[in-house]
């Protein structure tokens, strides 16, 4: 199209342009600006080929947006913006436009522009809120517009100063005139002007004149500091005809200049015009001159005595000041080496010049109106007498002494950065002259920073204005007392703005300390530039935060580092550097900055200037590196740049991803200089640089962009002080905008009250994207947290299979919540609260929200959660999840009577299922390796438990569907879940999902219902097949010839179903073929479900061989051809699988459990037992008990219960600390001991004690044996009692000892192997003294077992103790 319709193009470019101009999108965001500056660069490169079409499209966009329309504050902002960028882009075209190339057309259609653009200029006069940057941005295009186009330009002002001199009113329009002072003017540019105006003068009005003296003294200026060389060779060179124009016009001027008045109006044009006539100053300068050059003579003595106050009046007194001003200016122009009379005129005036602008007695001032000239003029002044004399600084003691007025100090600042930044000229001596003073500089920025930190802590917001607001004639010291005023606080604003904009010309003015000691240099060093970054967080001052931010950065450029302590570079920068950004990131965190993206991306350029500086000298770059401040750095900057990773502004996001890559330079640049692996200086390197890849994802969506930013902040794998301070700072602001999301006005009578949180209606769109993102956030990044907080537990204790509440020293602190609803409220866990982590309290508040039942914001809510939990969670949270779900569904079937069926515990049911399929679905990156530590067994049975009590109506069957589905996905993943009764599990799911199956579909009226009903059969079947795959059946009741009956019975009942399922498909085939229609697009879903039973035919057969073959044998002699095909597709189908038909043996479950039980109770050569060892430490604690029956059961079954116990409790004692501790703890050890005591003792307790005990029982009662004498009965005595409690005492204790040849072989065993291996163990640690101490307190210490246990007074614990006591001493003394 470029080529072929170069003009359609560029019209279509301009239309862009103007479409995406902020008064016509309204508030313009970072993609805007980026558009917007996009077509603007477009315009400006297509202007060089085709400079009509473009200017002839922005002067017709600029003249369609003055005369819009606007109301309200808004709109004006936007239509001043709108202004701003036309005429910057027509300034920039015009600059470009080439002089080579200029056409008819091209001069026609820039005096259409010129114009407008005069209008515009005319038109916003001081008042408007902008005026001042809308004239300097219509002065700028008028002056580029002069480069090429003057003719035009000097035609306007030429007609309207002939139509001037005809006209005879008083009040006339001078605007055009004042055009001279906006417009490129060069030497002979100058010379046309000079001559029109003396050609039009004297005919012109007063007013005209003046404006005429004024617009051409500004007009001289713009020659002399656009063409300073034209200048300088004026006064090589002279030219003849530019002193006739100027001397013709000063006669002119002088004429005019009748009284004190008009002459204090025209003396600084009459110096100008004597400054351009070189011969004639020279001639002057003499004791006697011509009479046509008296004139000129009398006006320099005039200026000399009024400058020195003798001319009789204050304004003549004034305008001498200024005039020479002027001349001094001039001067610094002209080369010394020219020795031009004209520096013999300045040093005649110089000294009454300064004594009059420098006096802190009276300072200068003409009025209130003219603060901002006065300080012009005396800028100029200082300006120009450092360049003629920099040696001579008596004026510059006196603007910087602490004494002087503020006016002064700005002064002074303002004309140093202009000697710096305006020093273009070679004879111009360098600021370095006055470096020397570069502590009292240092001195006035901090004293004036405490000053203005101080006002903004206790005035309202200012705003500044481009005028300054110095109070006239203030003599008031730096150092005074008494509280500031708010002008006060402005003027220190502005000298402070004055101070930052110094040190970002030349931070060597600041850091000069060529007499002070390393720790002074860098104390002061210190202190500036924590000055500066106390201005970055001001939001009420822009203007001087920004340019703070620039001077920070200008600080940290490698060279300028140097500086900061060169007798220590490498330990001062890391000291200061990690200060800076310590306090910028804290300010950050705490979205304490309006401008938080701006300053990020400074932040982004301090990082680079950083690395530069160690790249420089990377050899010692971790010098003085390991000091705290540099620590909290690091960890401060982490937990920014996360935080900014939710941040609803893509562009700030995409920022804070880019400085990850700075951070990974640097630990590699550290690594380096120390050797050491870049991981230990920063543990997710590897992550932080994908980030900082995708950071050049520009083009990318907001929602692709978060949900790259998820998939790597779930890939981060250490914790490290910034990541948890991130994850825990941003749940507290998730926290307080989570509660601005439930308090928010439920209906619309309300939004008088409270604004809505949401958008739909109400709630903002970043806000709403800001909650999603930090949902996402902690989500995505709460596995890392998790594991900073884990506790490793005891060495023998392997990742734990089954339920997470259940496990011993888990690492996620659960506690209960007792609510009524299906999840856990902040409120309700109150209690808890203190005991659980901030991630798990987390998840309890996500899993109220799947049911947040706000009018308005619930279904955003509750959507947004439910994704966010299923797609977006860390797998490290899997377990911790699956258990909250797992309790919180658990909830409804805790209570007596019917589980209680309500919208809320439905909703959540239902919600639970979508997350638990999606995250199921989930095959990310170490997905896997979590889903197995927590069983799912109960929350997914107890979910077809609710749903299957929900009914038949459309919801239901829709939720019905649903959990089928997450069934397949389950059985798709079960090698990486984990089951406790896996076969048990299967077999119960299988049951409830046929129930659905044919449930509903024959009865249901409404084709959509029957639909559903279908989606639904077909969801089932699917969900049986994954089931069924090698599933063996396992009735519920039943062993021996009963289980495999029953089991028989199951086998008939699923295939009976499934059979009847079949012809059900194709009774419904049948009836779509004749019918049509709606009919026949349901049975094409027919040949899927058929298939689906097919497969779980085959599955349930090949599975169930030994059991079902003989009921589906005779199918295939079924007189239905139909059905003989199905059974030889299912027959071929097991066939295809590999089925085993040897286990139709009858011996086969005996077979399959001896093979067990030989597996189980397998012995290596050294006695080990390998299996029952590795079950010790897989099964979870809550299972101990009944492994501990089994274990027992089995190896006493096979005579190897010694081995058993000798392993056991070899692996006890190996783990106990001491003694004190032995069999203390609740361990598989222990747990075995008691079952052993349990079976083998309970006979012979029974037997020993039961006539003792009847013998007690039957008593006669006068007969006691009570023995505190607190509790003696009247009549009793006390030593009676004691004698009868020791005879039966001693009746116990001596049937207890001569019941030794009764007591159980098993129990003996025990008590034996419990001996050999404590002593074995526990006295092979110790040295042969502590064996001598051992066996010395062995007895004892048993005795005091002894005491312990015979105290017992339980049954059940007195029964294994007391047995185990008794047995334990006599095996002790026969091996004595």
């Amino acid at each position: 199209m470029a080529a072929h319709k170069p003009v359609e193009w560029v019209q279509a470019v301009i239309t862009r342009f103007d479409e995406q101009l902020p008064i016509k999108v309204g508030h313009q965001n970072t993609h805007t600006k980026v558009s917007t500056e996009h077509n603007k660069e477009c315009l400006i490169n297509i202007s060089k080929y085709k400079f009509s079409l473009v200017i002839s499209g922005l002067t017709t966009i600029l003249k369609n947006v003055n005369n819009m329309r606007i109301f309200g504050e808004a709109s004006e902002k936007n239509l001043y913006l709108s202004q701003l960028i036309i005429l910057d882009t027509l300034e920039k075209c015009l600059a470009g436009q080439s002089k080579d190339c200029l056409r008819l057309d091209e001069t026609m259609l820039v005096k259409q522009l010129l114009p407008e653009i005069c209008h515009f200029i005319h038109t916003y006069r001081e008042g408007h809120q902008h005026a001042a940057e809308l004239r300097a941005s219509a002065s700028a295009v008028l002056f580029s517009l002069s480069c090429n186009n003057f003719n035009a330009v000097f035609s306007r002002i030429s007609t309207r100063l002939q139509e001037l001199t005809v006209c005879s009113e008083d009040n006339v329009d001078v605007h055009d005139i004042e055009l001279m002072q906006y417009i490129n003017v060069d030497c002979s540019k100058l010379k046309r002007l000079l001559q029109e105006t003396v050609l039009k003068f004297r005919a012109l009005k007063k007013p005209a004149q003046l404006a005429v003296i004024n617009s051409l003294e500004k007009a001289f200026w713009n020659w002399v500091e656009n063409y300073p060389d034209e200048f300088t060779m004026l006064y090589q060179r002279p030219q003849a005809d530019m002193a006739e124009a100027a001397e013709k016009l000063f006669d002119l001027v002088d004429s005019f200049a009748e009284s004190a008045k008009r002459k204090a109006a025209v003396w600084p044009l009459q110096i100008i015009l004597l400054i351009l006539c070189p011969e004639i100053t020279h001639t002057i300068s003499k004791d006697t001159v011509e009479d046509s050059k008296a004139n000129k003579k009398l006006f320099l003595d005039s200026l000399r005595k009024a400058l020195a106050g003798q001319g009789g009046s204050k304004q003549l007194m004034e305008s001498a000041a200024i005039a020479c001003v002027k001349l001094c200016k001039a001067s610094t122009y002209i080369n010394w080496e020219d020795h031009s009379t004209i520096f013999l005129l300045v040093q005649s005036i110089v000294m009454d010049l300064k004594a009059l602008l420098f006096n802190p007695a009276k300072p200068f001032w003409r009025g209130t109106g003219s603060q901002n000239a006065d300080v012009e003029l005396m800028m100029d002044c200082f300006v120009s007498c450092f360049r003629i004399n920099p040696h001579n600084n008596q004026h510059f003691k006196v603007c910087l002494a602490s004494s002087s007025p503020s006016i002064f100090h700005f002064v002074l600042v303002n004309s140093l950065h202009r000697i710096i930044t305006n020093s273009h000229l070679d004879w111009w001596p360098k600021i370095d002259a006055v470096y020397c003073h570069s502590g009292e500089l240092r001195f006035m920025f901090s004293d004036t920073l405490n000053r203005v930190v101080q006002g903004v802590g206790t005035h309202a917001p200012l705003r500044m204005t481009p005028s300054l607001t110095f109070k006239g004639k203030m003599t008031t010291s730096l150092k005074f007392k008494e509280k500031a005023t708010e002008l006060d606080t402005r003027s220190y604003k502005c000298l402070l703005l004055a101070l930052v904009k110094l040190i970002h010309a030349d931070p060597k003015l600041m850091l000069h300390n060529p007499v002070k000691q390393a720790p002074e240099m860098q104390s002061s060093t210190a202190e500036l530039i924590t000055g500066l970054v106390q201005l970055v967080p001001l939001t009420n001052t822009n203007q001087l935060s920004q340019e703070a931010m620039e001077a920070l950065l200008v600080l940290h450029q490698p060279e300028t580092i140097e500086l900061w302590n060169p007798d220590s570079p490498i330990e001062t920068f890391w000291d200061i550097s990690s200060q800076v950004l310590f306090l910028i990131c804290r300010k950050l965190i705490g979205q304490q900055m309006v401008n938080g993206t701006e300053v990020l991306k400074w932040l982004r350029e301090i990082l680079i200037c950083r690395n530069k500086f160690l790249l420089k000298n990377k050899e010692c770059a971790t010098m003085g590196g390991g000091i705290p401040i540099c620590r909290q750095a690091q960890t401060k900057l982490e937990v920014c740049l996360y935080m900014f990773l939710w941040s609803s502004d893509t562009e700030a996001v995409l920022v804070a991803m880019s400085c990850f890559r700075h951070l990974c330079e640097e630990a590699d640049i550290r690594s380096a200089a120390d050797e050491v692996p870049v991981q230990t200086i920063l543990p997710n390197y590897a992550t932080f640089n994908e980030l900082a890849s995708v950071s050049n994802m520009m083009g990318t969506g907001r929602s692709t962009l978060q949900k790259r930013v998820m998939a790597l902040l779930r890939r981060i794998e250490h914790p490290t002080p910034g990541n948890i301070e991130a994850w825990e700072d941003t749940f507290a602001k998730w926290d307080q905008a989570t509660k601005q999301i439930l308090i928010s006005p439920k209906n619309k009578a309300d939004d008088g009250q409270i604004q809505s949180f949401w958008c739909a209606p109400g709630i903002p769109l970043p806000q709403q994207q800001e909650w999603i993102n930090m949902t996402g956030f902690l989500c995505a990044l709460g596995g890392v947290c998790l594991q900073q907080r884990s506790t490793p537990g005891p060495a023998t204790y392997s990742p734990p299979m089954g339920p997470m509440s259940e496990r011993k020293h888990s690492m996620i602190s659960m506690g209960p919540c007792d609510v009524s609803s299906p999840v856990p409220s902040a409120s309700s866990c109150s209690s808890s609260a203190a005991s659980e982590t901030p991630v798990s309290r987390f998840l309890d508040r996500l899993l109220a929200l799947l049911v947040c039942g706000h009018d308005r914001v619930g279904l955003h809510v509750r959507t947004n959660v439910k994704d966010l939990l299923g797609l977006e969670l860390s797998p490290a949270l899997y377990p911790m999840l699956f258990n909250k779900l797992r309790n919180s569904i658990g909830k409804f079937f805790d209570t007596q009577g019917p589980v209680p069926i309500n919208d809320t515990n439905t909703q959540f049911v239902e919600q639970t299922i979508a997350i638990m399929k999606n995250l199921l679905d989930n095959h990310s990156e170490g997905s896997s390796e979590h889903l197995g530590q927590a069983s799912i067994e109960t929350m997914m049975l107890n979910l077809v438990r609710y749903v299957r009590i929900l009914g038949n109506v459309v919801h239901a069957i829709q939720i019905k569907t649903k959990l089928c589905q997450l069934v397949e996905v389950m059985m798709e993943r079960r090698d990486d879940l984990s089951f406790c009764q896996e076969m048990k599990f299967r077999n119960k799911m299988v049951e409830y999902l046929t129930d659905w199956v044919m449930g509903t579909s024959n009865q249901a009226a409404d084709d959509d219902v029957k639909c559903l009903t279908r989606d639904l059969d077909q969801a089932s079947m699917e969900a049986v097949v994954s089931l069924l795959a090698g599933l063996p059946l396992q009735p519920e009741e039943g062993d021996g010839v009963e289980l495999m009956e029953a089991k028989s019975q199951l086998f008939l009942k699923y295939f009976t179903l499934f059979m009847n399922l079949l012809n059900d498909c194709s009774e419904v085939e049948d009836e779509g073929q004749a019918v049509g229609g709606r009919k026949r697009g349901m049975s094409r879903r027919l040949a899927s479900l058929r298939h689906c039973t097919v497969l779980a035919m085959s599955n349930l057969l090949n599975a169930n061989v030994d059991s079902g073959l003989m009921h589906s044998i005779g199918l295939g002699y079924h007189k239905d051809l139909q059905t003989r095909a199905t059974f030889m597709e299912v027959l071929t189908k097991i066939l295809q699988q590999g089925t085993e038909f040897d286990t139709l043996a009858e011996t086969v479950l005996a077979d399959r459990f001896e093979r067990l039980v030989e597996l189980v109770t397998m012995m290596g050569d050294q006695g080990e037992l390998p299996i029952a060892m590795a079950l010790a430490n897989v099964v979870p604690g809550s299972q101990w008990d009944e492994l501990a029956r089994v274990l027992v059961t089995l190896f006493d079954s096979r005579h190897l219960l010694y081995q058993l116990l000798w392993n056991m409790f070899s692996k006890e004692v190996e783990l106990a600390d001491s003694m004190q501790t032995l069999f203390r703890g609740n361990s598989l050890a222990s747990k075995i001991m008691t079952f052993c005591f349990k079976v083998y003792g309970a006979a012979y307790l029974q037997k020993l004690l039961e006539p003792l005990l009847r013998g007690v029982i039957t008593t006669p009662e006068h007969i006691s044996f009570e023995v505190d004498p607190t509790r003696l009965e009247q009549g009793e005595n006390l030593e009676e009692n004691q004698r009868n409690l020791l005879q039966i005492t001693e009746r116990f204790f001596q049937a207890i000892i001569g019941s030794s040849s009764e007591f159980p072989p098993q129990l003996r065993s025990v008590c034996h192997c419990l001996y050999q291996a404590t002593c074995h163990s526990l006295l092979n640690k110790a040295s042969v003294k502590e064996k001598k101490e051992n066996k010395k307190a062995f007895p004892g210490n048993c005795g005091i077992l002894f005491s312990f246990w015979t105290l017992c007074t339980s049954g059940d614990i007195l029964s294994e103790h007391f047995i185990y006591t008794q047995s334990y001493f006599s095996n002790l003394y026969d091996s004595r």
